[in-house]
C-alpha cells in the first residue's frame, strides 16, 4: 500500500539491493503518530535521544508484545539520531498541527491533577519559629503557608527564617507571626500555566489554588516543570 508518510527512510522510499526477504518472518505496521509519540517517550523515560525510525521500531515491538513469552530476548536496532527531528517529533507545535497531541493549554487544574491527594501543610501564626523549622526539615519543603483561625494570612520560607535567625538567634522561640511575609498569590483552577509562572519569583516561590473540594493546593516551580515535562 503506497501513501504519504512522515517517518523518513522506511516504507515505500526505496528497496535496498541487499534486502533478503527469506530471513524476514514478519512485518509490523506502525502509524506516524505512534512512532512520533514513542520517539518522545524513549527520550523522556530512557534518556535516549533517538529519531523517529527508532520510535517506529519500539512502537512496533509494543504492538507485538503478545507474540512473545517470558524469557524471550528481543534486540532492537536504533537506526537514527534525534538531532534530525528537532523541528518535527521534538517540536510540540509540529505535533499539534498534525493532530498527534491535543491542542490544550496547561492550567492550575491540570497541574494539581498530577499531584498527590495529600493536604497542604500549614502552620498556625502562634506556633513557634522552632516548630516551623522542624516541619521544613521533616517534610523537606522550603515554604509553609501561615494560618490564623483557619484562614491563610501569610507565609514563612527557609530564607525568611535564615534572615531572622542571623539577625537575632533568640527569635527561634518567638511565634511565626513575628516574621511572616505576605501570603502566596491565589489563582483559580482555570489560570494558565503562563500566568502562574509569571507570579512565581524570588518573593513568591509558589501560588495557592482551591480545588473543587474546597481544599487549598500549592503550586511550585517544580510542579510547573513536572507538568510541562509530562
Amino acid at each position: 500500500e503506497i501513501y504519504p508518510y512522515l517517518t523518513e527512510g522506511i516504507g515505500e522510499d526505496f528497496l535496498p539491493e541487499n534486502v533478503d526477504f527469506s530471513v524476514i518472518d514478519y512485518f509490523e505496521k506502525v502509524t506516524d503518530k505512534d512512532a512520533a509519540l514513542m520517539t518522545r517517550e524513549i527520550a523522556r523515560k530512557e534518556g535516549i535521544f533517538a529519531g523517529n525510525s527508532a520510535g517506529s521500531a519500539v512502537a512496533g515491538l509494543m504492538q507485538m508484545k503478545d507474540r512473545f513469552k517470558e524469557g524471550d530476548v528481543v534486540v532492537i536496532i536504533f537506526p537514527d539520531h534525534g538531532s534530525r527531528y528537532m523541528g518535527k517529533m521534538y517540536n510540540e507545535d509540529w505535533l499539534r498541527e498534525r493532530g498527534f497531541i491535543k491542542n490544550e493549554k496547561l492550567t492550575a487544574r491540570s497541574i494539581i491533577s498530577k499531584e498527590s491527594n495529600q493536604d497542604i501543610v500549614t502552620i498556625d501564626a502562634e506556633e513557634s519559629i522552632s516548630k516551623a523549622i522542624s516541619i521544613i526539615k521533616s517534610l523537606n519543603i522550603s515554604q509553609i503557608p501561615v494560618t490564623q483561625q483557619e484562614m491563610i494570612i501569610g507565609k514563612i520560607t527557609e530564607s525568611d527564617i535564615l534572615d531572622a535567625l542571623l539577625e537575632n538567634p533568640s527569635l527561634k522561640s518567638h511565634p511565626v507571626k513575628d516574621i511572616i511575609t505576605s501570603p502566596f498569590p491565589f489563582v483559580d483552577l482555570n489560570t494558565s500555566i503562563d500566568k502562574i509562572s509569571s507570579l512565581i519569583n524570588k518573593e513568591n516561590t509558589a501560588v495557592l489554588v482551591e480545588n473543587e473540594q474546597g481544599k487549598f493546593k500549592i503550586i511550585t516551580q517544580y510542579d510547573i516543570i513536572n507538568a510541562i515535562s509530562g
